[in-house]
């Protein structure tokens, strides 16, 4: 269902691709960081990267094995299987400085405590390397929340649970942007770009009222850093 959901498939989606086919990651160790059901490390390999992802659901990671397996064995990194279970907040499973590049795409609002897993994703980039995430824009989450009736309290980070259809209750936390800035920054990262995606022409078909709302206030914020 994500893959043909339209805030995933004709927002998000494009805007991260988009970014990644200005980096030259063929032949490069990827990392995708929360990796899911594979729909990016499937994108990556098809664009010659050596990807490794990793998740702590099981079940994700089962539909992620078997969308790459239908890719077959192409670009696939020798030192490393194609995917990995791993909490990320527990620490990664890989030696120090042997990513190129990494990706979390709409994963870290998940996660509350932000300090060790950047700080172990920085442990495993290369000195240099890029990482790329998406994420809720802070500023518009909070006024969305707000006019739900949610208690904002801005400058912390909260827990959030919303009732989702066809999904059910899903639970993440939002943050400011100067407490995203302030942990990629102690982590160690530098931040080269900050992109509020705009949604392609797909997005307008399917949803022509939701798409002009995201003209006006986007959803998501995309973030490209630095080690």
């Amino acid at each position: 269902m994500v893959d043909s959901a339209p805030y995933n498939a004709f927002y998000e989606r494009p805007a991260m691709l988009a970014i990644v086919d200005q980096m030259n990651i063929r032949n490069r160790r990827v990392l995708d960081f929360g990796c899911g059901t594979g729909w990016y490390a499937s994108q990556l390999r098809e664009r010659g990267a050596l990807v490794t992802g990793i998740d702590a659901s099981k079940r994700m990671l089962f539909h992620a094995r078997a969308r790459l397996n239908q890719q077959g064995e192409s670009y696939q990194d020798v030192e490393q299987p194609a995917i990995v279970a791993s909490n990320i907040s527990a620490g990664l499973p890989f030696r120090s400085q042997y990513f190129d590049f990494a990706i979390a795409p709409l994963v870290l609002h998940y996660i509350r405590e932000w300090g060790p897993p950047l700080a172990e994703l920085r442990r495993v980039l290369v000195p240099g390397a890029r990482f790329l995430f998406s994420t809720h824009h802070p500023a518009v989450e909070a006024q969305r929340l707000a006019s739900d009736g949610f208690d904002v309290r801005y400058e912390e980070v909260q827990l959030v649970e919303e009732e989702w259809s066809d999904i059910g209750c899903v639970r993440f936390y939002r943050r400011s942007l100067t407490r995203i800035v302030d942990a990629l920054a102690d982590a160690g990262f530098v931040i080269e770009r900050l992109i509020e995606p705009v949604p392609v022409e797909g997005f307008r078909a399917l949803k022509p009222e939701a798409y002009a709302k995201l003209l006006q206030r986007p959803e998501f914020v995309i973030v490209q850093a630095r080690r």
